[in-house]
């Protein structure tokens, strides 16, 4: 990574590689050189306690809505990364030795609580497994920086990548609505010459980079947005918004909410008999609010970042369906299965710290450096 700076080369040197005083002066290579011996390299012995580790148990923290109106995702998101960690402690824990335990903060929703929770259990983990909603994301990452704490965003904010405490686990808001108008122009039976697209956006961070999204999508596959209404975080009525895109003839709306805000603009536009194809991010759905208002459901169409519940024949999906079965209750919804996934790379990242002999914050930034490739345990 660059600093801004460059680096010059004087002209008569540029490009000229610098003299070898032990190359022969015919030309023939130098003998490589005899490598000095060196010692073999121990393992490193078991980690040292630390905070959120007690030489047993290491202990992750979550921040997540339990209580306020992203509650439906936040506790759908902890069970999932609870029935993940269920299983990795009925086989022994992390590296077969040390179980895993969760420490949860309710944020409410709300960015001043999500880092009053931070402070009250920052010193009892050895990082953060989720914090909830972009928002609360963007404001904790002066402290995370400040405490050298690494935390999985339970937002997808493309932005995210270029953090280096963070640690993003699924494609980007900003690439699944590139890759949702994609689908809809060039894969699926459903455009027409001549569609009229439209959008509705929450006003804060995930509605702005998720917009940014779209209209890269728009200016490569060549179609505007000719109606693009907002609403805030929590809005229940949709009733103007509907309107506006009734009276522009929207043909297809991007859905840029989240869930129960998706519901009741669903719920809107049915009440005004308004049926356009709606395209929404992956927040903005929940198999548990389609399953009980199916009519309202049926037009939607949604850019996930897992496989369907039923596709076994995806390894990953046939071990989290059988987890499930024997530590989860009832049917699963999405965000229970992103809550698992994101739970995944959590898990290699702990291991290969384990394995290092290191869950101090240093040893885990230093892990995370060097973990890069996962495999779907």
């Amino acid at each position: 990574m660059s600093d801004g700076s460059e680096e010059s080369t004087p002209p008569d040197t540029e490009g000229t590689p610098a003299p070898d005083d032990e190359a022969p002066v015919d030309g023939t290579p130098a003998p490589e050189p005899t490598p000095e011996p060196t010692e073999p390299v121990e393992p490193a012995g078991p980690p040292e306690e630390t905070d959120g580790f007690d030489g047993e148990t290491i202990a992750l923290g979550y921040l997540t809505d339990q209580s306020a109106s992203l509650a439906i995702v936040g506790n759908s998101l902890l069970t999932g990364s609870q029935v993940y960690w269920d299983w990795v402690n009925s086989e022994g824990g992390i590296a077969g030795m040390y179980p895993v335990e969760l420490d949860v903060g309710d944020t409410q929703g709300s960015e001043a609580k999500t880092v009053q929770e931070y402070q009250r259990i920052k010193d009892d983990v050895v990082m953060f497994a989720q914090v909830l909603s972009t928002p609360p994301v963007q404001a904790l990452l002066e402290f995370l920086d400040e405490d050298g704490i690494i935390a999985v965003p339970g937002s997808l904010a493309g932005q995210w990548a270029d953090e280096p405490l963070l640690l993003p686990a699924g494609s980007s808001y900003e690439s699944e609505m590139i890759n949702l108008a994609d689908w809809y122009i060039n894969e699926s039976d459903l455009s027409s010459d001549g569609d009229v697209f439209c959008a509705i956006r929450t006003s804060d961070k995930y509605g702005v980079d998720t917009m940014e999204g779209l209209q890269f999508a728009a200016d490569r596959l060549g179609f505007d947005i000719a109606e693009e209404q907002t609403h805030a975080r929590g809005d229940t009525a949709f009733t103007a918004q509907i309107t506006a895109f009734d009276d522009a003839g929207c043909d297809v709306v991007f859905g840029i909410a989240v869930a129960f805000e998706m519901h009741s603009i669903l719920t809107e536009a049915n009440a005004q008999g308004f049926e356009p194809v709606w395209l929404g991010a992956l927040p903005s759905y929940v198999n548990l609010l389609a399953a009980g208002s199916p009519e309202l459901y049926a037009n939607l169409y949604v850019a996930l970042d897992t496989p369907n519940f039923t596709d076994n024949d995806v390894p990953g999906m046939a071990n989290f369906n059988e987890r499930w079965a024997e530590f989860g209750s009832g049917d699963p919804n999405t965000f229970n299965l992103s809550g698992y996934f994101q739970s995944i790379a959590i898990r290699a990242l702990l291991e290969k710290a384990v394995a290092n002999g290191d869950l101090g914050r240093e040893g885990l930034q230093r892990s995370e450096e060097h973990t890069s490739e996962l495999q779907s345990h």
